[in-house]
């Protein structure tokens, strides 16, 4: 029982938890040294829609942010947030988890069950949670 605090502990720590979201770049870094995700926020402008699917775990919708070098994919699940009304070369603003596996952004909204930091994507005046 106390390894696993211990690890959960460790693992808070090195994903950004315990001390908040990094940079998109920063969790880069902390994927090459074997973190499994990060918490991170971002923003930058979207380069293309990529539509929506659904999944066990709803409905989802995509899009290219363009982050200064970075073109980062970004998922979002609209059966917890609604449909957000996305145009291409709009600025916005997020927070999710980066998850080191996909380089893909999730959990850009709250997490029902508590599991997760709360995410949100900023857009058109409009925080979506």
């Amino acid at each position: 029982m106390k390894r696993r605090f211990v690890f959960a502990l460790l693992g808070a720590a090195l994903t950004g938890c315990a001390s908040g979201p990094v940079t998109v770049e920063k969790a880069m870094g902390l994927c090459a040294r074997g973190v499994p995700a990060v918490e991170v926020t971002a923003n930058g402008s979207v380069a293309r829609l990529l539509g929506s699917y659904s999944s066990a775990n709803g409905t989802h919708e995509g899009f290219l942010l363009r982050s200064n070098a970075l073109m980062i994919r970004i998922e979002n699940n609209t059966t917890i947030t609604g449909q957000i009304p996305l145009s291409k070369g709009e600025t916005v603003s997020l927070q999710g988890q980066y998850e080191c596996n996909d380089g893909v952004i999730h959990w850009t909204h709250h997490d029902p069950r508590g599991r997760h930091l709360g995410g949100f994507i900023e857009a058109g005046g409009k925080i979506y949670r």
